[in-house]
């Protein structure tokens, strides 16, 4: 036998023994005491039911047990316990979880057990019901979700919701809940580095959108206020130039004018010249006694262009190029009446000439025209804020040399030519559904004539037909009832005007120039139509005869004049 101080192989005289499934057995034993009924030494007592325990393992399991059993406190000593503001349903779920390791949660109970286990200090599963509630966390949810992260306390929570705006805020922020989320959350949101854009101007969306609906944003008409604080998360410096000077345009920035002034530029002039050679374009206000000229080197000089106003900014959208042979335009530009200043802008995705331009929910509309290789049915939108043009709903057929104008939150279109039929068709677009529906046809077949929406009419003027093989001048002026979808018959027009300018100042239209098939010629002269009395004046004639005159009406700076 070996001697007492020396260890043989493979014995030792000093060993340790660790059971890990002892753990797991001890539990097992409480489940079958709890089962049994056996050896229970307090009773809890939640909304007035009682849930039978084993005091030291209540104790063993968390803070909030272990302080009233083990902390000298008289529960301690009691058989029952009382235990408020938690159901009994989230306690019943955490006695099982402290006896087994186990729970289950469904939507009807997490915020039951997320309460209880915040009280008890039960950090796994404050952990698992945060898991569990954010996992359904959506745009419906956001607000509610963050209340009752902060109610309790709970940051780990709080964490993930500010990680669901910063991943889906160009989504989130179009909503109506987002606007009402404590502001300190969203600016945080919109300050942070790790906020989920493509771009700056995609952050000043989203700031916009919690001041401000979609709908007041993308009619572009909100201004910068020094109240509006989420703009104070972006950083305009990162934006593009384009991009920055509409977003800059505020009521500081308009100019302190109420010279609203009726502008004339391009068009065909009967002295030979061509509206090329041409580096001024025409201004009149009712009070002058004479149309005045303004220099402008960068004047884009067209004829039967498209022309728009949006925020005080005159746009001039394609048109014909004036040479000798026919050649449509795709370049467009912007004036600036501030400054007398021009700029080019996206041109169109196609050349058109002869089509229609109208104004929409802070958008340009590019309808129809040709660009003389063919008719065309397109339409083209153009965003000011990422000066980018894009196709919507194309109209049913090809349509040239019609006319158009907005009313009521809808563009509509009349007459026109198609291949070299004049038409009396009449549609209505709808920006909400992205569609193009009929209306009832005017009374007169006619082209390259004028339209002007006033108090709630839609005003038909001028324009030609060949009804009697040959080019005549159309004299009828009919109005059109949108709600009704009627026609009516108004005072005819004195003269001619096809290809002429149209301009609308208060409740008078102005018709400018064009030309006159019944005279052979084109024409200066400017009659001005009356919408309360339905008669018709004669006004200051242009400084030249010309036709395809592209006119508006913007408030000028009166420095210039």
């Amino acid at each position: 036998m070996a001697d007492e101080g020396e260890e043989s192989p493979g014995r030792q005289a000093r060993q340790n023994f660790r059971n890990l499934a002892h753990s797991h057995g001890l539990l097992d034993g409480l489940r079958a005491l709890r089962r049994g009924g056996r050896l229970h030494d307090v009773v809890l007592l939640v909304e007035g039911r009682p849930i039978p325990a084993h005091r030291v393992l209540l104790a063993a399991s968390c803070d909030y047990f272990r302080g009233m059993f083990a902390g000298g406190l008289r529960e301690a000593e009691q058989t029952e316990v009382s235990i408020h503001s938690v159901s009994f349903t989230a306690m019943k779920k955490l006695l099982d979880y402290i006896y087994t390791s186990e729970i289950e949660l469904d939507l009807e109970c997490v915020q039951e057990v997320l309460v209880a286990a915040t009280l008890l200090q039960l950090d796994v599963v404050i952990s698992f019901c945060c898991e569990f509630v954010y996992s359904w966390l959506d745009e419906s949810n956001v607000l509610e979700v963050l209340g009752l992260a902060d109610a309790y306390g709970l940051q780990q929570l709080r964490a993930k919701v500010h990680s669901y705006l910063l991943r889906n805020i160009q989504t989130f922020s179009r909503t109506e809940e987002y606007r009402l989320l404590p502001q300190d959350e969203v600016f945080r949101a919109l300050s942070s580095d790790q906020l989920q854009v493509s771009s700056e101007k995609q952050v000043y969306d989203a700031a916009l959108h919690y001041h401000f609906s979609p709908e007041q944003v993308e009619s572009n008409q909100v201004y910068l206020q020094e109240n509006l604080r989420m703009l104070d998360a972006v950083r305009f410096c990162l934006m593009d130039q384009h991009l920055l000077q509409p977003v800059l345009q505020s009521a500081g920035t308009q100019m302190r004018s109420t010279l609203r002034c009726i502008l004339g530029f391009g068009g065909r002039f009967s002295s030979g010249s061509r509206a090329s050679g041409e580096n001024v374009f025409q201004v009149f206000h009712p009070s002058w006694d004479q149309w005045k000229t303004l220099p402008s080197s960068q004047n884009p000089r067209l004829s039967n262009q498209g022309v728009a106003v949006l925020n005080n900014f005159a746009y001039v959208i394609g048109g014909d190029k004036n040479t000798d042979g026919c050649e449509a335009e795709r370049r467009c530009w912007r004036y600036d009446p501030r400054h007398n200043r021009w700029c080019s802008i996206q041109p169109l995705q196609r050349q058109r000439t002869d089509h229609c331009v109208c104004v929409l929910g802070g958008h340009l509309y590019a309808i129809g025209g040709r660009d003389y290789a063919r008719e065309l049915r397109s339409v083209e939108r153009y965003d000011p804020l990422t000066n980018t043009w894009d196709y919507v709903c194309p109209l049913r057929r090809q349509v040239y040399a019609h006319a158009g104008a907005e009313l009521d939150g809808r563009i509509y279109i009349s007459c026109g030519c198609r291949g070299p039929t004049y038409l009396t068709e009449t549609y209505c677009f709808h920006p909400a559904t992205n569609s193009w529906s009929p209306c009832a046809h005017g009374p007169v077949a006619r082209a390259w004539h004028a339209m002007a929406a006033v108090d709630g009419r839609l005003y038909v003027i001028g324009g030609s037909n060949d009804q009697f093989r040959y080019r005549r001048d159309i004299l009828t002026v009919a109005r059109f009832h949108p709600e009704a979808d009627s026609w009516s018959t108004m005072a005819p027009l004195p003269v001619g005007h096809g290809e002429s300018g149209v301009a609308v100042l208060g409740r008078r239209i102005y018709i400018l120039g064009g030309r006159s098939h019944d005279r052979g010629k084109c024409a200066k002269y400017v009659h001005v139509y009356d919408t309360d009395s339905d008669d018709w004046s004669t006004s200051v004639g242009l400084r030249q005869r010309v036709s395809g005159l592209a006119a508006c009406v913007v408030l000028m700076p009166p420095s210039l004049l």
